[in-house]
């Protein structure tokens, strides 16, 4: 580790004071999920290490009469374990259930995971479908809320400059949305997912008034399905319908053959799960596997 230096911030604004003064390749480290594998691999290229894990202003939930709030810091078990995500989020809820295991839950941060802008990021889909807003602080730009749709723009790159530093995430609540989370992998823990999926639906009576999907590792970057949100708004769900968003769903994604899946396969998946998560937000994110 002589090749590195590490720095241990005491307060946010501290923070950033060090990431708008450094000239030095910085990496920001806090459950280490990420990093570790990439010192082991010989991949990180930073010179500088500043440990964060200390702040807890950027630890917990918050919960108003309009906005969930979640600080970076926040665990993904932490959020697993929360009693007003489990309520009011439970694609979100879902999602952290099928992170990793329990020891990498216990580390693994909800900013992290958004940093490292994998197209694979277990936390992203179901944020994208409660149409979430990232918190981004610098000392040259302040405070902004960036829609989580303009926040990745490639895998592994997202909008953040080096001065930048993740604070929270939040999203509105919804009344009468329920949602549900689907990851596909190869195993039942520590899987990279073959795909994901996340719909967030609201009905009145029997039609759908307003319906989110967004899927994982299927593109660059985790999507939204335009194109089938809008087709399946205003129609009642029916067998047949669903039959044409699997179909219409498949036209949206440009997945890849890698190691885990075809592209093929992937493609064939994204209709199947399309059809399951829309039966369990029928049912109150019916945990569907």
């Amino acid at each position: 580790m002589s090749d590195y230096y590490y720095v241990a911030p005491t307060s946010v604004g501290e923070s950033l004071k060090i990431l708008h003064q450094s000239d030095s390749k910085i990496r920001i480290a806090a459950g280490c999920t990420n990093i570790m594998p990439d010192l082991k691999n010989k991949k990180n290229t930073d010179s500088v290490f500043m440990d964060i894990s200390g702040l807890e202003e950027l630890r917990g939930i918050q919960s108003d009469d309009n906005i969930i709030r979640i600080g970076a810091l926040t665990t993904m078990n932490q959020i697993l374990h929360s009693e007003v995500i489990e309520q009011g989020a439970t694609a979100l809820h879902q999602a952290c259930r099928h992170f990793a295991d329990p020891l990498v839950r216990n580390r693994a941060t909800v900013g992290g995971n958004l940093a490292n802008a994998s197209p694979a990021a277990d936390s992203v889909v179901p944020l994208f479908v409660l149409n979430a807003f990232v918190t981004v602080e610098s000392m040259e730009n302040g405070k902004r809320e960036i829609p989580l749709a303009d926040f990745l723009v490639a895998p592994g790159k997202s909008v953040l400059g080096p001065d930048d530093l993740i604070t929270a995430v939040s999203f509105s609540k919804d009344t009468g949305v329920k949602s549900c989370f689907i990851k596909f992998g190869l195993r039942k823990a520590m899987a990279i997912s073959v795909i994901s999926i996340g719909v967030a639906l609201k009905l009145d009576d029997h039609t759908v008034t307003d319906i989110r999907i967004a899927l994982g590792s299927v593109a660059p970057t985790p999507i939204r399905a335009r194109q089938t949100e809008s087709y399946l708004t205003g129609r009642e769900i029916s067998p047949e319908v669903i039959k044409r968003a699997m179909e219409m769903v498949k036209s949206e994604i440009t997945p890849i053959s890698d190691i885990r899946a075809s592209k093929e396969y992937r493609t064939h998946l994204a209709g199947i799960l399309l059809r399951r998560a829309v039966e369990g937000a029928l049912i109150e994110g019916g945990d569907i596997v």
